[in-house]
């Protein structure tokens, strides 16, 4: 009942913000998608800007929990009251009107969505065996939830006590965000980041991608086949099924990760939002040559009109860059990039012609320019920041294995280059722009370009390897795709007959790849939504009922679940030799070889004041361990032992 409660409000409250801000700026010539996806960013921006000082003040759950909705109501309320109620009801409604002769369309649209339905069902069903290992956000979110508070110092991957609040962790809402839902929908915040998120997501990419394809066709059946193939170029290729690194799984399988709302999300509609500035613009400065020479209303209302739809577009931009900076430091520096590079194109292209005025597109490059100079005083007061000892030997090597990992293995990169090739040489190729030319400018400036390498090495080292992502390859392949398939046959005949086939491909792709989750991730299903083994809530109420302080000694492979399942858990390892504690990294040795030194391990668990210590089964007799090592069992599960360390 929950979950049908936050679709209802999923589909009707970001469509109502969009008519809304819309109402504001005055845009009256969106359609539906446009006017969800502009509610959709304006909500997440809302919320991500009054996150921010909730978190420095370690405000309780409940006070953006109720500050959130209060504020978007409000909002709404003004907006309708700017408008009047009847033009604002004219305004929600003129673009949901039904016509019998699309019948067809609305029927195959539905199945369409009862497919994508199925596909979340599933994406929410399934994990990967490691999933939560490293994954900040669901850890945090986690914490929130279980603590009550939004700042609370507390390390989330190991339970322990820190000393200040990272910049990451101020700025990135996802975390806050997800801990707000399952507290509203009183989920668990893994049931609600593996069910609830992807309802949220999933939808959204499609409807991105849609947005970002109407400056490449014209034709709508144009548009719903390139969105057919850039979704089964995610689902099915060599590229998405790399599962370490390529950002691509991760359209349907943990989309409650950051990257996925920057780089699937924000940036196709950043760029659709800064291509349609810049044409507005064109149309602009030239109806404005055009009425110096010629005085006439036609010129003088086509000057307003286009200057109207520029600022709004521009606007939309701005917002969107902003939405950026609270989602991830890798998506605000590449989508910056991606922005620039498009600036910088259409800057020479029409060097001598009708230019654009740079300084018009300022507004769009200062977030990320806060952003970084913000994360540059809070890297350096901090000492977070990472050393450029040893640069060009990590370029070189980081560059090797992108090739190596991503590209060598598979024909990806070959159909990449020869979808770029096909574009450039075709004499009359409208794509040439977005295919060929500020590809190559995001290539140099952006992807192998020394100083953004080390802009991430300082900053944000994970994301080294792969700034490769910002180079839009599927789009670029489906584009062409789609472009072979209109020199072969014409789109534009039959309508309802194309639009029918193209949403029958549709639901046969998406439900044909569900299977596939299981067979190219080796993903295992889980018994419960919020994906925790029986065997770790065993573990858990084992250390709960023996009563002590719960600071516990785990095996790497138990430590992230341990910690989802009980937040009040203080871990002494997280994994692989990550956040030890005092920087102490012997005991991870010790315990995971099958004979570990045990009088080692609990001379320094003792050290450090923990009770509880878990060892796979077997590896300890516990008759002889309270005499050997003075640790009693506690208890054990099918593959695991827990002793409980005794203090003299």
């Amino acid at each position: 009942m929950t979950l049908i409660l936050f679709i209802a409000i999923l589909i009707t409250v970001p469509y109502i913000c969009g008519c809304a801000f819309k109402c504001f700026l005055r845009d009256m010539a969106i359609d539906v998608i446009h006017t969800y996806t502009v509610g959709f960013v304006f909500m997440w921006l809302t919320f991500s800007v009054i996150q921010v000082p909730l978190v420095l003040k370690d405000a309780p759950i409940t006070v953006i929990t109720i500050m959130y909705p209060v504020l978007i109501a409000l909002f709404i309320v003004v907006a309708a009251a700017k408008e009047g109620i009847k033009r604002f009801r004219h305004e929600l409604t003129r673009h949901l009107s039904f016509k019998r002769q699309d019948i067809l369309v609305y029927v195959m649209t539905a199945v369409i969505f009862i497919a994508i339905i199925a596909q979340i069902y599933v994406a929410a069903g399934i994990q990967e065996s490691g999933v939560y290992n490293n994954e900040y956000t669901i850890a945090r979110a986690v914490q929130i939830y279980s603590d009550g508070t939004l700042g609370r110092r507390v390390n989330a991957f190991t339970g322990a006590d820190i000393s200040g609040i990272s910049f990451d962790m101020i700025m990135s809402s996802q975390a806050v965000f997800i801990a707000m839902i399952s507290y509203i929908f009183r989920q668990p915040p893994l049931i609600a980041a593996n069910l609830y998120i992807p309802v949220i997501i999933i939808p959204m990419i499609y409807m991105s991608y849609y947005m970002a394809a109407r400056v490449l066709f014209r034709n709508k059946n144009n548009r719903c086949i390139f969105l057919i193939v850039i979704a089964m170029l995610s689902l099915y290729s060599n590229y998405s099924l790399h599962p370490a690194e390529s950002i691509w799984n991760l359209l349907f399988i943990n989309c409650w990760n950051p990257n996925v709302i920057a780089c699937h999300i924000l940036i196709p509609l950043g760029t659709y939002y800064a291509l349609t500035a810049i044409n507005a613009e064109f149309r602009w400065d030239r109806a404005a040559v055009q009425l110096r020479d010629e005085k006439s209303d036609k010129l003088y209302r086509s000057v307003i009109k286009n200057r109207r739809i520029f600022l709004c577009k521009r606007t939309y931009l701005v917002m969107t860059a902003a939405a950026l900076c609270f989602t991830t430091a890798y998506g605000i520096i590449m989508g910056t990039i991606l922005y620039a590079c498009i600036f910088m194109y259409y800057y020479v292209s029409n060097y001598g012609g009708v230019d654009i005025n740079i300084k018009r597109y300022a507004a769009v490059i200062m977030p990320a320019v806060i952003y970084l100079v913000l994360l540059i005083i809070t890297s350096a007061v901090s000492h977070t920041a990472g050393s450029i000892s040893g640069f060009w030997q990590d370029y070189t090597t980081c560059y090797k294995e992108i090739f190596s990992n991503d590209f060598k293995n598979n024909m990806y990169l070959l159909i990449f280059i020869s979808a770029v090739m096909y574009q450039y040489l075709k004499k009359e190729s409208s794509g040439k722009a977005a295919c060929v030319y500020i590809p190559m400018l995001v290539f140099g400036i952006g992807v192998i370009n020394p100083l953004i390498y080390m802009l991430f090495r300082l900053f944000a080292p994970s994301y080294c390897k792969v700034i490769f992502w910002i180079l839009p390859i599927n789009a670029i392949i489906a584009y062409t795709v789609v472009d072979m398939i209109n020199a072969v046959c014409n789109t534009d005949t039959n309508r309802n007959i194309n639009i029918a086939g193209v949403c029958l491909i549709t639901v046969i792709s998406i439900i044909s790849f569900m299977p596939r989750y299981g067979y190219n991730f080796a993903w295992e299903g889980a018994a419960t939504p919020d994906k925790i083994s029986d065997e770790t809530r065993q573990i858990c109420d084992i250390i709960d009922n023996d009563g002590q302080d719960k600071n516990v000694i785990a095996l790497n492979e138990l430590c992230s679940q341990i910690r989802l399942c009980d937040t009040d858990i203080k871990l002494y390892y997280y994994t692989d030799n990550q956040y030890a504690c005092n920087d102490d990294k012997d005991m991870y040795a010790y315990l995971n070889q099958d004979e570990p030194y045990l009088q080692g391990i609990v001379q320094n668990a003792k050290r450090e004041g923990y009770n509880y210590i878990i060892f796979r089964k077997g590896i300890l007799d516990p008759n002889w361990s309270s005499v050997q090592y003075h640790i009693w069992p506690a208890g054990s599960t099918e593959n695991y032992d827990v002793y409980s360390i005794g203090y003299f």
